[in-house]
């Protein structure tokens, strides 16, 4: 599952969260659970969900990236309307897949999502949010890191969207202006997740580590305004490895749930992306 996360951004009508642990100890020893995660938005080329099983066993700790892909699974889309398609396995991505342009995700409508796999039938509806950021500014300098170390610094703001509870995801990558060669990625850490917590309408900030300003940079920002369950399964993965090797006391995050279904798992929600490109000087 972690792969599939880490590779989706690059960078509700239903939800039915509870709690994972429970859930672990009312399954038979060796009982796995099919987990289901679709992340999908009017920005992206490709539909996708990723179908998968739990391979630990329940007596012990869960752990999310022991999973072995279900190829076999039947995986359909729907919309409003009624209107249905069928994606289809790619061994190379892991992966079901169709191309956008074959079935329109549009902002602001519900699509319902229907996988049966392992004899079983699973189901979860979300909505597509209607805005994304429509302004980004940036510009690169020096900050002192949390160890008071003067480190090199991409930020990145943008006004939040005013009228709704918001929740972002924010990445980058970059190369040299004068040797240009394969793009970096920024390091927002936990600043990768913002909110508008702050205040509705108000301007977002989130800095980025990055290296040789003194060369200015070229840089693609890439800013997803996500429903509430993404942001929070890609926080939950986050801070579970980055707090595992570190911290012997850390309890782990169980991530959200939205799928319907007797032994299902995951998150089917919808998110807008806004990308930009700009050449930084010091």
């Amino acid at each position: 599952m972690k792969c599939y996360i880490i590779c989706l951004l690059g960078l509700l009508m239903i939800s039915c969260d509870f709690d994972f642990e429970d859930q672990v100890n009312e399954e038979p020893d060796g009982e796995r659970l099919v987990l289901i995660y679709g992340f999908i938005s009017p920005d992206e080329e490709m539909i996708t969900v990723a179908v998968s099983r739990t391979i630990s066993v329940f007596d012990t700790d869960v752990n999310f990236d022991e999973v072995s892909i279900i190829s076999d699974a039947t995986v359909i889309i729907q919309n409003e309307n009624g209107e249905q398609i069928q994606l289809i396995y790619e061994p190379t991505n892991k992966q079901y897949e169709a191309p956008a342009s074959s079935f329109a995700i549009e902002s602001g409508q519900s699509y319902t999502l229907m996988v049966t796999a392992n004899g079983k039938e699973f189901m979860s509806t979300c909505t597509i949010p209607e805005q994304k950021i429509e302004d980004i500014s940036s510009d690169i300098g020096f900050r002192l890191d949390s160890n008071g170390s003067r480190t090199e610094n991409l930020s990145v703001r943008f006004d939040d969207i005013s009228g709704e509870n918001n929740f972002y995801i924010v990445g980058a990558q970059y190369r040299s202006l004068s040797f240009p060669g394969e793009a970096s990625t920024a390091n927002f850490d936990i600043e990768r997740f913002a909110t508008d917590i702050n205040g509705d309408g108000l301007s977002v900030t989130a800095n980025g580590q990055v290296f040789g300003t003194e060369e200015g940079l070229e840089v693609t920002i890439k800013i997803a305004h996500v429903d509430e369950l993404i942001y929070r399964t890609l926080r939950a993965s986050f801070l579970n490895e980055d707090q595992e090797s570190g911290n012997p006391f850390f309890q782990p995050i169980i991530p959200p749930n939205n799928i319907l279904g007797e032994g299902g798992y995951g998150v089917f929600a919808g998110f807008r992306i806004t990308e930009r490109q700009e050449e930084l000087t010091l």
